[in-house]
């Protein structure tokens, strides 16, 4: 995710805004840390169905948002946040249908990584000097990969049974509620604020390959649809 390319293109909008004082737009920058957790998919059946997941991850970003002059309390917003990376967790026994023999499955080194860019709008409400609160709508477009061996120990020791290497891209809209406060520090005005999104659209596995064989539907299945994020920003 080039993250540096969003932050110039950032501040250059900035710089436009400053340059018309008389409109007094609200300009913004922030950086936020995200907390997501990526989706169950099924990776095996014995017959029933067995799941697993790719642990907790927290990625960073940046976003810029510029006020609308035509229509004040409207922002433009664009961002985007670095790579995420978590490994699933499943290790243990699976006893396959008679007359397989049970063996043990490994998919710790399996890791599913997550990064994206969006663009959007929101609408900001002042209810005083201090506190914004905002409802977002945006576009993300996701970038989802799984890489990693899948392990299998039929009692000689551990052996590869399987190379995970997917990635996909998946565009999807998602909305979000923000609340910050802004806090003038010598005629600076900076802000810490919580959001939470919600992702409006989600792909479901409908087939059940071995992980080595990973379609784009399944890597998609995984991409999280809810996010808690915490931010620092500057307004100008």
């Amino acid at each position: 995710m080039k993250i540096q390319s969003i932050l110039v293109a950032a501040l250059a909008t900035g710089s436009l805004c400053a340059a018309v004082p008389a409109l007094e737009l609200d300009a913004r920058i922030q950086v936020f840390g995200e907390m997501t957790r990526p989706v169950n998919i099924t990776f095996a059946q014995t017959p029933a169905n067995l799941q697993d997941k790719a642990g907790s991850q927290t990625g960073i970003g940046v976003r810029f948002m510029g006020e609308i002059a035509s229509a004040p309390n409207w922002y433009y917003e664009l961002g985007g946040k670095m790579d995420a990376t978590s490994n699933f967790g499943f290790n243990g026994t699976i006893t396959p249908p008679a007359p397989g023999a049970p063996f043990n499955l490994d998919l710790r080194d399996v890791r599913f990584t997550s990064s994206y860019w969006s663009l959007g709008f929101g609408y900001l409400t002042k209810p005083n000097e201090t506190l914004t609160v905002g409802f977002h709508v945006e576009a993300r477009g996701e970038a989802l990969s799984a890489q990693g061996k899948v392990f299998q120990d039929q009692g000689a020791g551990p052996l590869v049974q399987g190379v995970v290497d997917a990635s996909t891209t998946y565009l999807r809209p998602w909305i979000r509620l923000s609340a910050d406060a802004t806090v003038p520090v010598a005629g600076l005005r900076p802000y810490v604020g919580v959001d939470a999104a919600l992702a409006l659209t989600k792909t479901s596995q409908t087939e059940l390959v071995p992980l080595g064989q990973m379609d784009n539907r399944t890597l998609k299945s995984m991409a999280p649809t809810f996010a808690l994020s915490v931010y620092l920003g500057m307004r100008f």
